[in-house]
Formats: C-alpha cells, structure tokens, sequence
C-alpha cells in the first residue's frame, strides 16, 4: 500500500491509483481526489509516479 502523498496544485490528499511492485519496491501512481482542484476542472487530475522503498 502507498505511503500517501498530496496534491502539488491543492495540496490535498492523493489515492494510490495504481501500484507495481518490483523486488526492491513500489512504483505507485498517486493520483488527485479532491473534485474542487484546478487539475480536476480542466480534466487532467494532477497524477504523479514515485517509487517507494521497502
């Protein structure tokens, strides 16, 4: 399960959309909740890919 991370346009929570674990850990694609952000309103919610170690 992802770590977590927030939105750099809101700075609201983010939810782990997808995750690909690998032998030394997760690639995990975070992507924006909240309905009211500017990436959401254009319709391109903000996502972004970080991979976390175990």
């Amino acid at each position: 399960m992802g770590k977590g991370l927030r939105c750099r346009e809101c700075g609201n929570p983010m939810y782990a959309d997808r995750e690909e674990y690998q032998p030394m850990g997760t690639w995990v694609t975070y992507v924006c909740r909240n309905g009211g952000c500017a990436s959401v309103k254009r319709g391109f919610p903000y996502k972004e890919r970080v991979f976390e170690s175990k």
